[in-house]
């Protein structure tokens, strides 16, 4: 992360409120990269910003991610739905809601996507440039 001091997302009076409510529009670069550090939150961030659908439940996105992941050369044990789903309940999706990507819903499972420009783009660059499209 940069030196910068924080303002942003992490700090605790922004907790719940939708990047329009926080006068945000695009991550710093650094967060963006941040985002896109681990494969499930790639695959997460280009599934999401790929679907027609701005809202999915855990259990399909995690399907979905599993998917993803299963096509690359990653160990089976951790492309399993169920590996992929407590991994994303547990530290990917509560991760992208405190940065402000989405809104993720613990008690329902409910994923709502917001739509970050600078993520989604370096999402797509990151699918384009690797030969077997692994996250």
């Amino acid at each position: 992360m940069s030196d910068q001091p924080r303002a942003g997302p992490e700090r605790e009076e922004w907790q719940g409120m939708t990047p329009e409510d926080r006068g945000l529009t695009t991550p710093i670069v650094d967060d963006a990269f941040t985002v896109l550090s681990d494969w499930r939150r790639r695959a997460v961030c280009y599934h999401l910003s790929t679907s027609d659908d701005a809202a999915v439940e855990v259990r399909a996105l995690a399907t979905a991610v599993a998917r993803r992941g299963a096509e690359s050369d990653l160990p089976e044990s951790e492309t399993t739905v169920e590996a992929v789903e407590t991994a994303l309940t547990e530290t990917h999706l509560p991760f992208l809601h405190d940065l402000g990507i989405l809104d993720f819903d613990e008690r329902s499972g409910a994923v709502k996507y917001w739509g970050s420009p600078t993520v989604e783009k370096w999402a797509t660059h990151a699918t384009a440039v690797t030969e077997r499209d692994e996250f």
